[in-house]
């Protein structure tokens, strides 16, 4: 039985905020983008002008340094490996089941574990999968729907992925 449901609620309620507004989402819509007639509406990409926030800023410098984080990341695996190896081999050896040998190796998982997870948070964002380029612009473009603000129509030809 949950003793505090106003928690789990507020928890709850939180978590759809901020992907709602990670994610753009909006309940009230916005009008589409029209073209003209002779222009097939399937054969057009949607774009929106990357908005320059600091969660943004914080994920591309990240990504500059995203080659050593992934080493360390390694490391630290070979690392946790070897230490949940060390706590199974002196229970083996002794032949009998001791939990604080593993008291370490626990602590270093929920470390490691944690760092990745915030990593990763900080470093794939929402836009961090649907940013393209559009050549001949100098802004950053995400996809987006028709009804999305400050959506663009562009030729497919015109925009590459990252």
């Amino acid at each position: 039985m949950n003793k505090k449901p106003g928690l789990l609620f507020s928890v709850c309620l939180l978590a759809m905020i901020i992907l709602a507004t990670s994610f753009g989402l909006n309940f009230g819509g916005n009008p589409p983008v029209h073209l003209p007639q002779h222009i097939d509406p399937d054969t057009v990409l949607y774009v929106c002008p990357v908005s320059n926030s600091a969660w943004i800023q914080v994920s591309q410098s990240l990504n500059l340094i995203n080659k050593y984080v992934h080493i360390l990341f390694f490391f630290a695996v070979f690392i946790l490996m070897f230490s949940w190896g060390w706590a199974l081999y002196q229970n083996l050896l002794k032949d009998k089941f001791n939990e604080d040998v593993y008291k370490n190796s626990w602590e270093l998982t929920k470390i490691v574990f944690w760092g990745a997870v915030i990593y990763a948070l900080l470093v794939y964002t929402p836009n961090h999968f649907r940013q393209v380029y559009v050549r001949g612009a100098n802004q950053q473009y995400v996809l987006c729907e028709n009804t999305s603000t400050g959506a663009r129509a562009v030729k497919p030809a015109a925009v590459t992925l990252r």
